[in-house]
């Protein structure tokens, strides 16, 4: 996604997404022992960091991320190609952009939001987000949130300076565009999910990151 803050900045969320070959292997772990079933999405997927595991524990899999992120020309899996190609060849994976996924009807039996609203530098799109995760829920599934609350690659980049403070987080201005780096407390994601209307299930915290799960109901 892109967003303008204030009259000369535009943040770039793709410049963040980290790619495939540099996943969690905590979360990796996690994934895999999930009990199987039979519709997910994947809210912000990036490079498709996770989505290979992901596909190891669900029988479909929702692609959801901006048009941006979907349709440009990238290294993935190891290929230059998009996430709308590599859909188009797959009876499993489809690709919605965030409008697109408004419009979608079902109600899926698990979500997943791994470090997604941390890139996002503007409070009221992580609430549409929460908002949007949550009605594309069944009333009993969960969706997996994971955000990073202490980094020490992120301490480091906020000293450059090509840095500055913005809200939770710090912006990079680089060649590539504006990129947004937040941090987010465990506290602060649990008060914006129950203000949302979720009900926390779990809470993990592992090496910086907390990993939620939360129900819609």
């Amino acid at each position: 996604m892109r967003y303008k803050l204030g009259r000369d900045i535009v943040v770039r969320s793709e410049n963040a997404a980290k790619p495939a070959t540099q996943p969690s292997s905590y979360l990796v772990k996690l994934l895999l022992k999930l009990p199987h079933v039979t519709t997910s999405f994947d809210m912000g997927c990036g490079k498709l960091r996770y989505s290979e595991t992901i596909l190891k524990r669900t029988d479909t899999l929702a692609l959801v991320d901006s048009e941006v992120q979907l349709s440009r020309r990238q290294v993935l899996n190891k290929k230059f190609t998009s996430i709308r190609e590599i859909t188009k060849r797959s009876n499993r994976v489809t690709a919605y952009n965030d409008v697109e996924f408004t419009k979608v009807p079902p109600r899926f039996d698990r979500g997943f939001c791994i470090n997604v609203l941390s890139v996002v530098p503007i409070y009221a799109v992580r609430v549409r987000i929460l908002e949007s995760i949550k009605a594309h829920l069944d009333d009993q599934a969960e969706c997996l949130f994971v955000v990073q609350y202490r980094n020490s690659d992120f301490s480091r980049m906020r000293q450059l300076p090509n840095a500055r403070c913005w809200r939770d987080g710090f912006l990079i201005d680089s060649l590539r565009g504006y990129s947004f780096y937040g941090l987010i407390s465990p506290e602060r994601l649990l008060s914006k999910l129950r203000a949302t209307g979720f009900v926390v299930q779990d809470v993990t915290l592992n090496e910086g990151s907390a990993y939620v799960w939360a129900t819609p109901k």
